[in-house]
């Protein structure tokens, strides 16, 4: 084995261990809304596996970070419910937002073949249209409007890390 092939090896421990740790403290800060929590981080893991988004280069920021984002997706969120009409709407944008720019890669991560990033980019979308179908046919509750607010603010902060990217210029997007 290399040291290319072993530092891949280390790093890809280092990365499991790190998220990993970082959802079981997430798990026990959001025990009392649990099965909440746990349906945004599927929805939030489907979406940034195959769309990135913003990626924070130390453990305690990147901590940070996920625990404002997801303390928001759980606690503020699901309580501010929009007609169907507005969600759908919204999803549409975001859907938009997720084919025009997706995927936003972390700098470490060069030379992706074109084809892999359309077909990251397609899966995406196929996620916001189903739960968009999903949100028409079942009936409004809790875990459907915290899942459109996941999609939607995944796409603005999709936006954000594209902008950031480019170096701040709107225009090369």
């Amino acid at each position: 084995m290399s040291n290319y092939q072993v530092e891949q090896i280390v790093f890809v421990f280092k990365s499991v261990g790190s998220e990993l740790s970082k959802m079981l403290i997430m798990g026990i800060l959001f025990q009392n809304e649990i099965l909440l929590f746990l349906f945004q981080l599927i929805v939030m893991c489907l979406l940034r596996s195959f769309s990135g988004g913003f990626h924070f280069y130390s453990y305690w920021s990147c901590l940070l970070a996920s625990v404002l984002y997801m303390s928001s997706l759980v606690f503020i969120f699901p309580n501010i419910t929009l007609p169907l009409y507005m969600q759908i709407f919204l999803l549409s944008i975001s859907f938009c937002i997720c084919y025009l720019i997706g995927p936003v890669l972390s700098k470490y991560r060069i030379n992706f073949p074109k084809k892999q990033l359309y077909f990251c980019r397609n899966v995406t979308c196929s996620i916001i249209f189903l739960f968009s179908l999903i949100l028409y046919i079942i009936p409004q509750n809790r875990y459907m409007v915290a899942g459109s607010w996941m999609i939607i603010l995944h796409s603005l902060q999709l936006l954000a890390a594209k902008i950031l990217a480019k170096g701040g210029r709107i225009n090369d997007i």
